[in-house]
């Protein structure tokens, strides 16, 4: 088996701004000021390596640091179609004969300590080629896929893939609206922005805090020089109805001065079956 020099290898990531690290210096500091938090922030959400190569047989193995969730899945995206394994391996994965795309998407959940990847002797591999666009994701657990058993499944990775572009996910689950973490992930760059905080802000921030946060990330969103948008926080379960209906007011009010920002009604973006969470 040949093996696959990840550290050197950045042009096979995807989602990152170095190999297998998804968030920049910026929102390294923002997200450090407990271990719970660091963990989440360092967890791979939103990672994958993407390659086209003619190999017939892969050797994946992973070996894991803390946990914001006891889920180690990884999905192997080969030509569209989803093989899912789980733990630290080593993993023996078989390919038919031919040239395909496969896209590694790493476990999303948990810190990666170690990664190693091999195909078959002679075989050859190549990046895949990029996306034409780049979706900018930020927000809480919603977004970094907190209650997903796969990668795949997160809603950032369904939503990429439904719009056909490339993403780079720095959601934070239990964060809070911040024009921090949202002008950070700006930093990084792309043609699509989406926004979602809210549900821990209702029952964590005080709601004059909550407007003044609100109007610094929609000046944000205001001068991204792609398309953004912002969802009002989602029908959530822990949250008094009439409570969030105010937060999400607020949301409403302050993007009435930026109409280049779309919102997205939480309740239309995800709604509230208990089956999703």
């Amino acid at each position: 088996m040949q093996k696959i020099n990840l550290e050197t290898a950045f042009e096979h990531f995807r989602g990152c701004v170095k190999p297998g690290v998804r968030m920049n210096e910026a929102l390294l500091n923002f997200y450090n000021e407990n271990e719970k938090r660091v963990i989440r922030a360092r967890a791979a959400s939103g990672v994958r390596i993407a390659m086209e190569t003619d190999a017939v047989e892969i050797d994946y193995s992973v070996e894991f640091g803390g946990t914001a969730r006891k889920i180690f899945t990884t999905d192997f995206v080969i030509n569209g179609s989803v093989t899912t394994v789980d733990g630290s391996g080593p993993h023996k994965i078989r390919l038919a004969p031919g040239t395909k795309e496969v896209v590694i998407h790493l476990p999303h959940l948990v810190v990666i300590e170690k990664l190693s990847l091999a195909v078959n002797d002679g075989a050859s591999v190549k990046p895949a080629p990029a996306k034409d666009k780049k979706l900018l994701i930020c927000g809480d657990s919603i977004l970094q896929g907190m209650t997903c058993t796969t990668p795949t499944r997160a809603v950032g990775a369904l939503l990429a893939e439904k719009l056909g572009v490339d993403f780079h996910n720095t959601s934070v689950g239990g964060a809070v609206m911040s024009s921090e973490a949202v002008a950070a992930t700006a930093a990084i760059g792309g043609d699509l922005m989406i926004v979602c905080f809210g549900c821990n802000d209702i029952i964590a921030t005080e709601f004059e805090l909550f407007k003044e946060r609100t109007d610094k990330v929609m000046e944000i969103l205001g001068s991204f020089p792609g398309k953004a948008f912002i969802i009002v926080p989602i029908p959530c379960m822990t949250a008094d109805p009439a409570t969030r209906e105010k937060f999400c007011a607020a949301i409403r009010e302050a993007q009435k001065s930026f109409p280049n920002v779309t919102l997205i009604e939480g309740a239309d973006f995800y709604p509230a079956d208990s089956e999703l969470f």
